[in-house]
């Protein structure tokens, strides 16, 4: 994790919005996503992602595909289990029935939305994770005037991941030179537990020995404090930090209202039925 009292250095030109700008418009998109109760809102998050993901400097396509991926798509065949083939058939439209099991048009409705609303929230959250870091994440806290010890156990969170994925591969290449085959999936499996309880209790160790250390040199202590980093900013992004969460609050009035004619999953799978 980059160090908070390191010099401010200047981020790469490529990175076009603001860190505070990236998380309004992540809350802003799931909060649509589950205060609209329509398949069309999370259908557009999830091509806004793919697009953003493709496009991005910041982001590995591929790492970003096969992490959406691989949370998705269990999720997809479990909530088509159990919504698909056994949602409450009273009163419902049955489209196969086969013992217990039965497809209605209300299981698949509500399948659909629920899955598209967890894949969406996936798909933005592993976009903003893989595109961002601890230093990013800490200067867009400070830039929403959010308080300092929030911003630090947040930025501190997602130093976490790769510094335990990088030495889990440590671990296992010095226990593999000691002779363990860690090529097998059975020895990882049994050698895991014990290197993931002794890396999270050192790093638990590391992460209070920074926090001393940084209230020692006055972290804190300052009401806004400096960031990290140099970031692109503008009238344009603190228009957009401020007109995103207005319009998403609109939107989801007028939805509550009945006043936004967007069509629910039932009204979808009805048109692609006739």
């Amino acid at each position: 994790m980059a160090s908070f009292n390191a010099p401010v250095t200047s981020e790469p030109r490529h990175a076009a919005l603001h860190p505070a700008t990236e998380l309004v418009l992540l809350v802003c998109g799931l909060l649509l996503t589950y205060g609209i109760p329509s398949p069309i809102v999370p259908t557009a998050l999830l091509i806004g992602a793919v697009v953003a993901a493709m496009v991005s400097p910041r982001v590995r396509f591929s790492r970003w595909l096969i992490t959406v991926g691989a949370l998705a798509v269990p999720m997809l065949i479990m909530i088509g289990i159990v919504q698909g083939l056994f949602y409450p058939a009273d009163g419902a439209e049955v489209l196969w029935r086969w013992g217990a099991a039965a497809i209605t048009v209300e299981g698949l409705a509500v399948a659909l939305q629920l899955w598209l609303r967890v894949a969406a929230m996936i798909a933005v959250c592993a976009l903003f994770a893989f595109g961002s870091d601890a230093a990013r994440t800490f200067d867009g806290m400070i830039r929403l005037r959010l308080p300092l010890a929030i911003a630090y156990v947040c930025a501190t969170a997602m130093s976490l991941i790769p510094l335990l994925r990088q030495r889990v591969s440590q671990s296992l290449a010095a226990r593999a030179a000691r002779g363990w085959n860690t090529a097998r999936l059975g020895t990882r499996l049994r050698l895991l537990p014990g290197i993931i309880a002794g890396l999270l209790t050192a790093s638990l160790v590391q992460l209070d020995q920074r926090h001393d250390t940084l209230e020692q040199r006055g972290f804190g202590r300052a009401r806004r404090p400096a960031p990290l980093q140099l970031h692109a900013d503008g009238a344009a992004q603190s228009w957009l930090r401020w007109g995103a969460p207005l319009l998403t609050v609109s939107l989801i009035v007028l939805s509550l209202a009945g006043a936004l004619p967007l069509p629910t999953a039932s009204d979808v799978l009805g048109a692609l039925r006739d």
